[in-house]
């Protein structure tokens, strides 16, 4: 299989539930893990998501039901479903194979002004977008054999999910909205926004559906767009006529997405998302004819995603975050702007347009810009990718402000940490805390802390020390937006409960009542999020949503008065009290959010009398479908199914397949059977590999290991036969044929700290190899570590890695040892990156020329059952052999690879030079065929010193355990 339909295969299948580029899951292999199994699911877990894991599995099986019900389809096969939070952030994935389908449910709920916060609750949404996806793409094929191919052979059943990611991630989210009233299909932010993007002209085109780039929203437009143009689908040519795709899709006819469409649908789906565009844009426009004029004037004009602007408490600063998507990253900042008009932005521009004048008299000046850009005072960038978010002022010269953090169980917190703006430094409060919103005083921080899938309301002190919880940790509440008034005695914030809407609240923190007061907000609102104090605290600012419109409210509490300070024309949010006189509050468009201005004294705003303070949704008014999830609950029913311990996991087992192409030696088919869980515990692998051209390379070779112990063992056992002179560029004549038989078992034991990793490693081998007919036994112990660091400052950073192995070894009746080491420094500023790498190997005098250079690793050979050999895959196989070997490189880094230039050196040897370009990825999560999955490449010119210089090519695929 071609290496791009690989990675096709997989980036369909990992699908992440909104719009953030879905990280691989890295978890504590070595925690309790239990699985829960009903009898339609097997649902795993670590104690501390028990709850959470007992209650979704009851949600699985409703889900179900449900969608048996619907749409007359089922999974016959029993579903993996992983409870995990490894970025404790609002996510999910599933991969849609037919034969081991299994999705990955985060724990940790979406605050309130997510996409996905319009929800009976965060698991029934959850559960029920991710086991959509199962049905809709798992389906098994009516085609017997492809069926077949695809139960034995998991890669080739990815490489058949041929969805556009439009299609699977508006599918989804389509039943998501149907099946509960609920979901981003009925969420009147999105609404807003989408149909800002009409009134702009600039709703994607078909081709930029799918498509994540550096376009505003670019990512979230295969679920907020897609779902309504299948909506409009369904509505303009039946529920059935959509359906009826589906069907055609997994055929015995083999027919691609397109071919299904265009046969139900007699057009294609291109041509009539135009139609689409058109009527959803014409219906966009027409009600913007309903709004008066803008009553906001704008302030700053930015670009990209922007959020969580604060002011300083003097009024002088204000704080951005600001996100520019790049091709393989996210770029994070955090500006400081003045809030005083760039005067000298002003002069320079009537100074420059004078001189044009004055040069060309007859010359038309451009107009003068609505507003100079302020002046960014002090920007922080973003620390080792921790991105940053809510910004909150402690004085006039101190931020307050989250970040992720990665602890020693491998998964990434939300933590806080303080910035002075003066002395840029930067230092962390707390450890692992899950603290999401917050807001500060002098001496405590209030904040919503999101752990294990529960969430409350907590404080903290600056020293990181948790000082009391305000509530009750629970799955069934949802807490947002802490926000405390200017002197501290009261504290609004959001909260939601299970089939309930958001609801705002103000907690008298000198009060010991219980009680809370209910903020009114519009009758027949959904969308609730953005509180914010006036500065005299007489009133509270939020932001809401009805009938597909966002508007800015102001509360005021002496005269109970609710007013709308927005027209809803434009999506709002984020409102900032500058002044009593003045709010600041950032308006959507195509390009990304800016920042206005609205005068509140100089307005006649509009009263707003059909209030409610309740929270209750009436999900048969929104959508009419006969068929709709039953209200969601957090119950714990042990009676449908039965708990045990994890053990192995469910093993599941493929086909694995890999290919070698290496000019300078030879090439290798490899073909194995492989089995593994989805989180590693265990895994095994039986491999036989061959050059089927002339034989130059064979053998079979094993794998096992167990990662479910702090310390991970690892067995690999092998037997190869090499003819070392009938490589394509052998360095030698002679008849050389070698046989080595070998076993290597190996005990690590992982370390790391934010981005320092360490693992220290134990090996023992064991071997016999044979040269002509020449037998020895080999064997060798070795101790060391492999090592790895970086610092990232974003514009700039630095990574090091490094290796050490102390090797002891006997061949036949002759002692020996030496050492393996390696050490790897790199740095770039910006997009331009420049390392060195030195590598070291050295035995003692007696072994006789045992180290050997050249050759490749693969799945028979894997590099670390032979730290005697120098894998160089632009060399044949043992092109050169000694006792000393040094390696030199220097690098240029990129995306997949490196520029390098190499120095290869052999004590009393001819030096080898080679440069070119190569790269490496190994991929250690996902389903069995594509755990471990290592795929090398390079281009290399090869200059020894004193012979002939030739181009070499290579491109291997393997599995690299």
């Amino acid at each position: 299989m071609k290496f791009n339909s690989i990675v096709k295969a997989f980036s369909l299948s990992s699908l992440a539930l909104f719009s953030l580029n879905s990280q691989a899951v890295s978890v504590d292999k070595s925690s309790q893990w239990q699985t829960f199994e009903t009898e339609n699911f097997r649902v795993h877990f670590t104690p501390e998501y028990r709850d959470w894991a007992l209650s979704s599995a009851r949600e699985m099986e409703n889900v179900r039901l449900l969608i048996q019900k619907q749409q007359n389809r089922v999974l016959d096969e029993k579903v993996d479903a992983y409870i995990v939070d490894p970025l404790n952030a609002s996510n999910g994935f599933a991969v849609p194979l037919s034969s081991k389908p299994y999705m990955a449910l985060f724990a940790t709920p979406p605050q309130s002004d997510s996409v996905i916060s319009n929800s009976s609750s965060w698991q029934q949404l959850l559960v029920l977008h991710e086991y959509v996806h199962l049905v809709h793409l798992a389906q098994k094929n009516r085609s017997e054999w492809r069926n077949q191919l695809a139960q034995v052979w998991d890669l080739y059943d990815a490489s058949i999910i041929k969805a556009d990611r439009w299609v699977a991630e508006g599918y989804a989210t389509l039943q998501e909205s149907k099946l509960t009233g609920r979901g981003r299909l009925y969420h009147d932010g999105v609404e807003a926004i989408i149909q800002q993007f009409a009134r702009e002209g600039a709703l994607p085109s078909y081709s930029q559906l799918s498509k994540m780039d550096k376009r505003y929203m670019s990512g979230s437009m295969a679920y907020l767009v897609g779902v309504r143009y299948l909506k409009w689908l369904e509505e303009n040519y039946g529920e059935d006529t959509l359906d009826a795709v589906w069907s055609r899709w997994k055929a015995v006819k083999q027919r691609s997405f397109n071919q299904s469409f265009e046969g139900v649908f007699q057009d294609s789906a291109q041509t009539l998302y135009k139609r689409f565009v058109a009527e959803y844009t014409f219906k966009a426009m027409s009600k913007e004819a309903q709004y008066a004029d803008s009553n906001s004037e704008l302030w700053l004009d930015l670009t990209g995603q922007v959020s969580d602007p604060s002011l300083s408490p003097n009024g002088n600063f204000l704080a951005v975050v600001e996100t520019q998507r790049k091709e393989d990253h996210k770029e994070v900042i955090l500006n400081i702007y003045t809030t005083q008009d760039n005067i000298k932005a002003a002069e320079k521009f009537n100074k420059k347009a004078k001189e044009i004048i004055k040069d060309d008299p007859q010359d038309i000046i451009g107009k003068t810009p609505k507003v100079f850009k302020r002046e960014i005072k002090f920007t922080l960038n973003q620390t080792n990718y921790q991105s940053i978010r809510n910004p909150r002022w402690l004085n006039d010269d101190t931020i307050i402000f989250g970040a992720s953090t990665k602890g020693s169980d491998s998964q990434l917190h939300q933590d806080l940490f303080s910035w002075n703006i003066n002395t840029g430094k930067t230092k962390q409060i707390t450890q692992a805390a899950n603290l999401r919103r917050f807001d500060i005083t002098d001496d405590v921080i209030i904040a919503e802390q999101s752990r294990f899938g529960k969430s409350q309301l907590v404080k903290f002190d600056f020293n990181g020390n948790k000082i009391s919880d305000l509530n009750k940790a629970s799955t069934s509440n949802i807490y947002d937006f802490p926000r405390l008034n200017s002197d501290a005695s009261q504290l609004a914030y959001l909260t939601t409960g299970l089939n309930n809407k958001w609801q705002l609240k103000v907690k008298d923190l000198n009060s010991s009542s219980h009680s809370d007061f209910v903020i009114p907000v519009p009758t027949n609102y959904q969308f609730l999020s953005y509180p914010e104090w006036a500065k005299d605290s007489n009133s509270l600012y939020y932001v809401a949503g009805t009938q597909g419109e966002v508007k800015m409210y102001q509360y005021h509490f002496k005269s109970k008065t609710l007013s709308a300070i927005s027209s809803g024309e434009h999506p709002v949010s984020w409102p900032i009290a500058q002044s009593d006189d003045s709010l600041l509050h950032l308006s959507i468009n195509s390009n990304g959010p800016d920042i206005y201005q609205l005068a509140l004294k100089q307005q006649d705003f509009v009263q707003v009398t059909d209030i409610t303070e309740h929270n209750i949704i009436d999900i048969m008014a929104i959508d009419n479908s006969p068929i709709k999830l039953s209200p969601a609950q957090m119950t714990v029913d042990e009676s449908i199914g039965q708990q045990r311990d994890y053990g192995i996991g469910p093993q599941e087992g493929t086909l694995s397949i890999g290919e070698s192409f290496y000019s300078a030696s030879t090439n290798l088919i490899e073909l194995g059977y492989k089995s593994g869980d989805v989180l590693s515990r265990f895994d095994w692998q039986l491999n036989v590999s061959s050059d089927l051209n002339k034989n130059i390379l064979s053998g079979a070779s094993a794998n096992v290991r167990w990662q479910g112990w702090p310390i991970k063992l690892f067995a690999h056992a092998y037997q190869y036969d090499l003819k070392v002179d009938e490589q394509k560029h052998a360095l030698t004549d002679a008849s050389t044929d070698i046989s080595d038989t070998g076993l290597l078992l190996e005990a690590s034991y992982p370390f790391r700290r934010d981005t320092l990793s360490i693992n220290t490693i134990a090996q023992i081998r064991f071997a016999d190899t044979q040269t002509n007919d020449i037998s020895a036994d080999h064997h060798y112990q070795s101790f060391g570590f492999d090592q790895s660091w970086y610092f990232d400052k974003q514009v700039w950073g630095v990574s090091q890695k490094s290796k050490l192995y102390y090797i002891s070894g006997e061949l036949e009746d002759m002692n020996y040892d030496g050492y393996n080491a390696m050490f790897s420094l790199a740095g770039h500023v910006k997009h331009y990156g420049l390392g060195a790498e030195i590598q070291a190997i050295k035995r003692s005098d007696e072994a006789s020329n045992i180290i050997n250079i050249g050759g490749f690793g693969s799945t028979l050979m894997q590099p670390k059952a032979h730290l005697n050999t120098v894998f160089a895959p632009e060399m044949a196989f043992y092109s050169a052999t000694t006792n000393d070997y040094v390696k030199y490189e220097v690098f240029s880094p990129f995306e997949a690879g490196r520029l390098f230039y190499t120095r290869h050196t052999m004590k009393d040897q001819d030096n080898i030079d080679v440069y070119g370009i190569k790269g490496e990825f190994t991929n250690d999560f996902g389903f069995t065929g594509i755990s471990n999955l290592s795929i090398n490449l390079g281009l290399a010119q090869v200059n020894p010193e004193n012979s002939k210089s030739d181009l070499k090519a290579w491109l291997g695929l393997w599995h690299k355990w």
